[in-house]
């Protein structure tokens, strides 16, 4: 049985080449990307800069936009929630 969770080494290599090159020359990153072809390596340099620039978008973002949403409508109290249904006397 294969291991769906092992990345491929080309993948990862690829991958953070684009993170590290998106990081330190954002120019060279942009244009690398509109290479087309089908190599595993050039579609980890792909997601590895799409990471960085999702990472720099979300350190602008505000705070309350920072947030995993999904985590806070978890917790949050139902409405009816400490209320009787019938009121008291």
């Amino acid at each position: 049985m294969e291991d769906n969770n092992k990345v491929e080494p080309d993948y990862l290599k690829g991958f953070n080449e684009g993170y590290v090159i998106a990081q330190s020359v954002p120019d060279l990153a942009e244009q690398l990307v509109k290479v087309q072809t089908d190599s595993q390596r050039m579609a980890g340099f792909k997601a590895g800069r799409d990471q960085y620039v999702t990472e720099r978008m979300r350190e602008h973002l505000p705070s309350w936009l920072k947030a995993d949403r999904s985590i806070k409508e978890q917790e949050s109290p139902s409405k009816s929630k400490d209320r009787d249904i019938e009121p008291e006397k």
